[in-house]
Order: structure tokens, then C-alpha cells, then sequence
């Protein structure tokens, strides 16, 4: 009848407290890459380099962007090659 009186709050505190004992606190994760260094290759890492010596603010990777004007007419369907294996021009 103890164990019916007991809150489930005390029972999960003495369940962590055994599980703490028994395998300890978690590690916190490492992060893989740092956040200040946001270059997708070398390229980027060379010209933000060059910029800095130049006395220039450098570029925002996130912030270059190319636009490409939109295409108004569409593609031409490309002629048929013609073979001598064809049997359409005999």
C-alpha cells in the first residue's frame, strides 16, 4: 500500500536518480561545423579573403544571389537526324 500512496512525481525523480547513477548526465552535442564559416568552397573562402585585404566589406554567402532573366519564348525542337538505317526516308 505504500508504493499506491506515493506521488508520481517522487517516483519519476527516484527513476531519474537512478538512471543518472547508473549512466550519468548527457554529454552536450558537438557541433560539426561553426557557424561563422559559411563558404561553400575554397573559391568563396579566397575571394571573402581578398575582399578582407582590400579593406572591402566582404560578401554574405547567404546574400549572392544570380538572377537569370526569364526565357519569353519557348525552346525550338531540335531538327531530326536523319539516318541511312532509317526506314522513313526510303
Amino acid at each position: 500500500m505504500a508504493e499506491q500512496e506515493k506521488n508520481p512525481k517522487d517516483v519519476e525523480k527516484e527513476q531519474e536518480a537512478m538512471l543518472m547513477a547508473k549512466y550519468g548526465g548527457l554529454k552536450p552535442k558537438k557541433k560539426l561545423l561553426p557557424k561563422d564559416h559559411k563558404f561553400f568552397d575554397s573559391a568563396d573562402w579566397a575571394m571573402n579573403k581578398e575582399a578582407q585585404k582590400k579593406g572591402e566589406k566582404p560578401a554574405d554567402p547567404d546574400q549572392q544571389q544570380e538572377t537569370l532573366p526569364p526565357k519569353l519564348e519557348p525552346m525550338p525542337v531540335p531538327s531530326r537526324r536523319v539516318s541511312h538505317l532509317d526506314p522513313l526516308d526510303k
